[in-house]
Formats: C-alpha cells, structure tokens, sequence
C-alpha cells in the first residue's frame, strides 16, 4: 500500500526527488556503462552510456535478460555459466573481465571490458554490471600497428617536415585539415606550432623528440608529438586530436559545477567523510543546520554532530563497512544531532558511500526531523481528539477495509445495532449492520452492494429499517462514502447511520397535523355558515313566540326547537374550537354532571364500564369547558387502553382545601378550593422508572399511540392552576390524580323571557353580508319599536351612516358583522365610522368567538360583542346596557 502523502511530507519528498534526479544526472553523465540486474540476470535500470553501448533505447532494455546482449565465458563452457550473474550472485564475489562481446540491435558487436560485483540491497538484490567501450581504443592501437605500413590510410594527422620547417610530406588525414583551416598569413599551416621550424631544428639537433605541443584552431584542438629521422634529416609528427576529449572535459567541468551547485543549494545537509570519518565536504545547509562554518568543521570527525550517546554507535558502524563486515548500504537511521550551541535535536541520517580509486569514502545526507517530530505529535494529538469525538457522536460511525470488513465500531453504532465493538471488527458489514429499505427496490440488490465501489459521498434521506441484534427495529437515514488517498486509491469506507425513530414519529404526528388543519379550515367555515344559520332560526323563533297568543299550544313546539338550535350552538362551538383553538375561556362547571357526560361519551362503543364515587356535595369548578372535557377524554381512554379485555374504571371526586397546614402535601398548588378527580384503572400498572416519564411528549409503552394524550392532559391542566399527577403498582393498576380550582363566581341565572317587552326608541343601523340575519334582525329590533336600517357591507354602513348625520337623523346605535366576503368588514368599518362620530355606539357580531376582534373588541373601538348564535333577548339586554349610559366607555387607543 502506498504511504499516505500528506501535506506537511511534501518537502521531504521533495528533496528525495531532488536527491534522485541529482544521482540520475551523475549516472547519466559517466562514460562508462551502469547497469542494476536482478538475480535472475533481468536489466533493472541503466544509464544513458549503457543505453548508447548497448544500442537500444532504454525501455527495450529494461527488463532484457543481460545474457541475451553480452557473451563473455566464466570457468567452463556450459550455456549455465556464459552469463556472469548468477555466478556472482550464487558466490557474492566480483567479477572482471579485460573483453567481453556485446550484440546490438543493428547486429553489429562492440567490445567492452566490464567489472560485475554482487548488490546485496534487501529490497533488490542483484548485480551492478560496470562496462567501458574499447572501441576507440583498439581503433588507436590499430592506428598505430599499421601507421608506418600504412599512412595513407592512417586517420592520424602524420606529417614531415625539414630543417627548415618546410613541409616534405602529408598523409590524406593532415591534408583534409589543411584543407578545413587553411594557412596563416606567413603561409604557415594553422594546424602546425608557429615556431615548427625551430622545433625541427632542436628536435634534430638533439635527437629528442618534442611532445605535448597543442594547437587550437577553429575548434580543432590537435596536440603534436614530433620525432627526428636523423637519417633523412627531418621530423615526423604525428597529431592527436583531442577535440573529443576537450569537449568530454568541458562537460565533466560543467557537470562538477552543477553537482556543486546541487549541493550547495539543497535543504538538506551534505557532507562528505574519508575511511576515518573525517569532514571532506560541508554544504550550507549543514552550516545552517549545526551552525559549524565550513573552516570550524572541515577535518574534524564526522561524530562532532551527534549526541555523545549517537557517537560510539556511529563509530562502531563505520568499523564495520570499513571491514566489509557491513554492506547495506544506503543507510537509513533516527540519531540525536547536536549543534554548536550544545542544543540537541533529531536527526536522519542517511550513510552512503563511493570508490575514488582505492580509497573509500561516505555520504551523508542530514535531515533535521524537529518539524517532522512536531507535525507527528500533532497528527497523534488530532487522532486522540477524533477518537474522543467518534465516540461521543449522536450518530453511528462505522468504517470498513477493501474487502467490507468492520475496522470501526463507536459506541452509538453498538447502541443501535445491538453489537458490541468486540463482536462487531473485522466482521462483513452486511452481517452486523441490517439495513433494509422500507419499500424494496424493485431490484432487490442491498443497500450496501455497490459501497466499495463509490466515487462521491451518498446521502439516504428516505427513511429505511434498521434491525438490531435482539430483534428491535429502527427508523434509520444513512450516508456511506469511500475512504481515498490523496492519489484516489481506495482505502475503505465509512457509513455514518442516524436514528430517525424519534424524528419520523414527530414527522407522523406534523403530517397527522397538516391533516387536521386542512379539516380545520373545512370545520371552521362550516361552523361559521352554520352559526349565521342558527342566528336567523333563533332570532325568527324568538318573534314567533311574540307574535303567539298566551297559551297558544304551537308555542310549546317553538320553545323546542328554541333549545334544539342552543344544542346545536353547542356543537358550532366544538367545531370553532378544533378549527382554531383558543385562549381557555373559563365559566362555572357543574363538576358532577360535566364528568359523568364525557366519562360516557369516551366509553361508548367499548366493553369498559365506569363507577362514580363522588361526593354529594362536590363544588363546581372553573375553567374552559372544551379544554377540560380533553383531560377527562384523555384519561378515560388511557385506563381503557390499560385494560385491552374487559375493565372497570373507578372515578373519584371529592372537596380538597389547600392551606399552609396541609400545603406540603400539594407543592405546586397555591393555597385556595380545588375539586380532586382520581381515575382509577386495573391494568397491568406501570414499572417505577417510567413513572417520571409518563407527561413526557411522545412518551409511550403502547405501540399505536402517539405519547401526546397525558402531555396534553398536563399541559391543560398547568394552564388552568392545577395538578396532574400519578402513581401506580405493577400488577395492580395505575391512578391519575386530577386538581381543578373550584369556581368563585357566582352561578348564573338563566335569563327569563318577560311576558311583554317595553317599547323602545331610536335608530339602529344593521350591517351582514347574510339576507336572512338582516330580515331577522330588522323584523326583531322593530318589535321593541326601533328604527331599523339594513345594509350589506361595511362601505354601504359608512355612507348610509354618514348622510344621516349630515340630514340630522343620526343611528343610536350600529351592529356591525365582523367578516363580509369580498368586501369591508366591521373591523374596518367602525375606523371610518369613528372618524365621522367619535361618539358612535357600535356592537361586533362574528360567528367566530375566539377571533382578537371579538376577545379585545374594545381595543378595535367597540362598544359591545355579540357572538354567533345569539338569543335576541341577549340582544335586547345589550341594546339596553349600551343606550343607556350616558357616553361611550372608555376605549384602548
């Protein structure tokens, strides 16, 4: 598996590219053939000289068997021995041989010397093959063999010249070098010395020869050795060229400057030591890094720049390559360095070592490991600190290798899964983590069959099924990804798992919501159509029974369908209450009746029965009869569900006083009446621990309820000044305890219809969008007497009401309909009519009794509220109240 390049390796590997193309660029420009082979005699690697002798390129040489290019014969003549790899392998000893035949491409030979050595490299081991062309040198041996039988066809430059300097002979090669570079001005050949002729003349006088004379010329450098034939009293000289050769060395120059130039520039440190460990090379990185300059150190022992503990085993090393003891080299070792201020700090140190003839010497390259160091302790830190936030993560986090298999396990993924970590590692994924859509795909593959094969991360946000180890099963969403290196090699994978049980029940009960406010508007609408209807029916029963003669038997059959539609106003009202909700409105509760009526309504159609043990004298209570009759339905049918086969329900009521005497009793109810109501059932009872729980919202232990019928139950009751409480025995059953305060306000008398009604006086304008409320209430208000004007919208109200002021017959009073479809509605209405009359007496009427108008009708600019179905006679009372003061009462701005 690669290593896991990080950001902060980046310089390091940077450097050892730098120190590889720098060893590759040394190779390259050596004149003689490097060739690294395995055991099996296979080409490993080969610089550019070898590629060049070998006539190939470098890949078709790579991986050729070294054999199949070079003949050479070791010991005997089997096929087995002619190579000399496995020789030098099988015995580690070197091997040199002064020629050995290479086989090019093109089919041509060339032969080479070469010298073999074994390579013990750990990694791969082998044999480094080192070769030199011989072919120019046997070219010049030859040269030289047939130089004086052959000069013509001699490529050597041979020349002769006389006493005076003048030339007698020239072979073909000199000639063609006359003909490139010409003669001087004097005449003299440019390829000759200028003082020739004294260099015969010394040379004959003498008889020594004359050597090492160099001219350079256009590019051609020749060096000429001349030599006296006493007998034909001449010179002969023969010229060298060494044009090549100049070249070779200018580019050995330029290749040593490079080298110094490498070294100088490097990070890292660079410093060269003899067989004794003496300082030779010290480049500015290593001053930097030791703070030694190159005179301070240069001859010094090499151990001055470690830690005294780091020396003797330093020394003791080199011992051993010295003697051969040793030979794995390149070296790789984590040493103490210390500088020349005495600070100590780690330290790699990486030994190497070359050939200068015989003698030996080492390499070092230093690298100061104190970032390094730092980066690993800070790397160790960040994996503690995701450990720690792995474990207390909400959700599951699971990780796999390549092949699937369970590599982490943290606590929440034991939780929901059943497994522990132990059970869990090196598990296959599919066999501890059962995740199952809840609707199965068409194609029936896992979830989790294309996992290791993920580019990007994936998110499930559809809900699936998570079966525990013991059977328990969980609403889960889940998002998998795969674990990549920087290069994109795939490491594994992760899955990160969220309980979503909780979640999908809150999502339930918001959808059962959505649901229930969609009837609403539907509830709403009809209750308010259906109150405008029961206040026509009310209003026109009420003149009926004026307009009857006394004792007339059809009165009887009017006062029925009077109370028929104050049952119905009932029924409008529970629907205003579902549609919308409302702040409790508390009135006087007879507590017996109000019990025992919605004890049975929650009891029918079940086999539950009730018994009733309440006391005679039990007071009223008081509160918001719709929100109280929620508790008892919620906790009669919490006991009936305790006892799914037949049961009986036992309610209690009694008369409770709270005072300082008994106050510790009762801890969160202030001292005052309360009525106490206990429901007792005789189900399996509830275990000790969840008792604290049981008010919690979506606390349950039944599987098809949703744990709000108790919160609900207790929230009511909080709002109300009460208490809820319980307390329970397994196997026994469980009561629920019930607090209301008792009612304060006196009971109210049912209003009584006077036999005749006194005549009133004074203009009423009445403003409803419906036909059949206008005729009502024009037909009941002129019964008394009054001046009756009708209009439909709160535009018409507004300048109905304005021309009679300006004409002197201003209205005595204005009820005004709170909502008008499609046009102005009260609310709006009385702004206006307030602008015209600040001191206009004006009633809202609305369907809805939980609307702000209605609630705070005085801080809209009303006077009075008439909420829908009303009774005429609650009319006639409100008329009279409101006509009789003497202004206006007092309204919030």
């Amino acid at each position: 598996m690669n290593e896991r390049v990080t950001p902060e390796s980046e310089p390091m590997e940077q450097m050892l590219a730098s120190e590889r193309a720098f060893r590759r660029t040394l190779l390259d420009s050596l004149r003689i053939g490097v060739c690294q082979v395995d055991t099996q005699g296979q080409i490993v690697s080969l610089n550019l000289e070898a590629v060049r002798i070998f006539g190939r390129t470098e890949d078709t040489c790579r991986g050729q068997s070294l054999h199949a290019l070079i003949g050479c014969a070791i010991g005997d003549d089997s096929a087995q021995e002619r190579c000399p790899i496995p020789w030098v392998v099988r015995t580690g000893r070197s091997l040199w041989s002064p020629n050995a035949l290479i086989r090019r491409s093109t089919g041509e030979t060339c032969w080479v010397e070469f010298h073999c050595c074994f390579l013990p490299d750990p990694s791969r081991p082998g044999a480094l093959f080192l070769f030199r062309d011989l072919s120019s040198q046997l070219q010049l041996i030859g040269d030289h063999q047939h130089l004086a039988s052959m000069p013509e066809a001699s490529p050597t430059p041979i020349i002769e010249v006389d006493a005076e300097g003048d030339i007698v002979y020239a072979n073909p090669a000199t000639i063609r070098l006359l003909d490139a570079v010409g003669y001087s001005e004097s005449g003299l050949p440019k390829i000759l010395p200028p003082t020739i002729a004294d260099i015969a003349k010394d040379c004959l006088a003498h008889q020594t020869d004359s050597s090492g004379l160099s001219v350079i010329v256009e590019g051609i450098h020749i060096e000429w050795t001349f030599t006296p034939v006493i007998e034909k009293g001449l010179i002969r000289g023969f010229g060298l060229d060494l044009t090549k050769h100049m070249r070779e060395r200018e580019t050995l120059i330029e290749v040593q400057s490079r080298f110094h130039s490498l070294v100088n520039s490097a990070h890292e440190g660079i410093v060269s030591a003899d067989l004794h460990g003496s300082i030779r090379t010290w480049n500015p990185a290593a001053e930097s890094m030791f703070g030694y300059s190159a005179n301070e150190v240069l001859g010094q022992p090499i151990t001055i720049l470690l830690d005294e503990p780091f020396r003797e085993i330093y020394r003791d090393r080199l011992e051993r390559f010295s003697f051969g003891e040793e030979t794995s080299l390149p070296l790789v070792v984590e040493v103490v360095g210390k500088r020349k201020d005495g600070m100590t700090f780690p330290l790699e140190l990486t030994l190497t070592s070359w050939k200068v003839g015989l003698d030996t010497h080492y390499g070092c390259f230093l690298r100061d490991l104190t970032d390094r160091k730092r980066d690993e302790h800070s790397v160790v830190a960040e994996k503690e600190h995701l450990a720690t936030a792995v474990h207390s993560l909400a959700d599951a986090l699971i990780a796999t290798d390549t092949e699937g298999r369970i590599t982490l396990f943290n606590p929440m993924a034991e939780r929901l899964t059943g497994w522990s970590q132990a059970e869990a590692l090196h598990r296959p994924l599919q066999e501890i983590v059962r995740i199952s859509p809840i609707t199965p795909p068409s194609n029936g593959e896992h979830p989790f069959a294309h996992m290791l094969t993920l580019r990007v991360m994936t998110t499930t946000d559809i809900p699936s099924m998570l079966l525990a180890k013991d059977g328990t099963k969980r609403i889960v969403t889940y998002r998998e990804a795969p674990i990549r290196t920087y290069q994109g090699q795939l490491l594994g994978s992760v899955l990160v798992i969220r309980d979503w049980t909780d979640q999908q029940r809150t999502m339930d009960e918001l959808n059962r919501l959505n649901r229930l406010n969609s009837l609403s508007v539907l509830a709403g609408g009809i209750a308010h159509d259906f109150n405008n209807l029961l206040t026509t029916i009310l209003g026109n029963l009420f003149v009926a029974k004026l307009r009857m003669v006394p004792q007339d038997p059809i009165s009887q059959c009017l006062v029925h369908a009077e109370e028929a539609c104050l049952r119905a106003k009932e029924l409008t009202h529970q629907l205003l209450t579902f549609a919308k909700g409302r702040t409790p409105m508390k009135t006087r509760i007879s507590t017996g009746e109000f019990v025992r009526r919605n004890t049975v309504f929650a009891l029918s159609g079940s086999s539950t029965s009730c018994e009733f043990q309440l006391a005679a004298d039990l007071w009223d209570i008081e509160g918001d009869e719709d929100q109280l009759k929620q508790v008892i339905h919620n906790l009669v049918i919490n006991a009936r569900q305790a006892m799914p086969q037949e049961g009986l329900i036992t309610i209690r009521g009694e008369n409770v006083i709270v005072d300082e005497a008994n106050h510790a009793q009762f801890p969160t109810l202030l001292p005052g009446h309360y009525v106490k109501l206990e429901f007792e059932d005789r189900g399996p009872g509830i275990p000790e621990e969840d008792l604290p729980k049981v008010f919690d919202p979506y606390f349950t232990t039944k599987p098809d309820a949703s744990g709000l019928g108790l919160a609900t139950a207790y929230s009511i009751v909080q709002r109300h000044g009460g208490c809820l409480t319980v307390r329970s025995q397994l196997g026994v059953g469980t009561t629920f305890s019930l607090y209301i305060p008792a009612a304060t306000t006196p009971p109210e008398r049912p209003s009584e219809i006077p036999p005749s009604l006194p005549q009133r006086s004074g203009r009423i304008l009445v403003m409803d969008d419906e036909y059949s409320i206008r005729t009502m209430m024009q037909d009941a208000l002129a019964q008394l007497g009054y001046d009756v004007t009708c209009v439909q919208h709160g535009q018409e109200a507004i300048t109905v009401y304005t021309q009679a002021k300006r004409e002197g017959r201003p209205f005595t009073a204005v009820i005004l309909d709170l909502t008008v479809p499609g046009a102005m509605g009260g609310k709006d209405a009385i702004q206006h009519l307030r602008a015209v009359d600040p001191q206009v007496k004006a009633i809202v009427t609305s369907g809805y009794a939980d609307h702000d108008v209605v609630e705070q009708y005085r801080h809209y600019g009303f006077d009075a509220v008439l909420v829908k179905p009303y009774q005429v006679t609650e009319l006639y009372r409100i008329l009279d109240v409101l006509l009789a003061s003497e202004s206006p009462q007092q309204r919030s701005p």
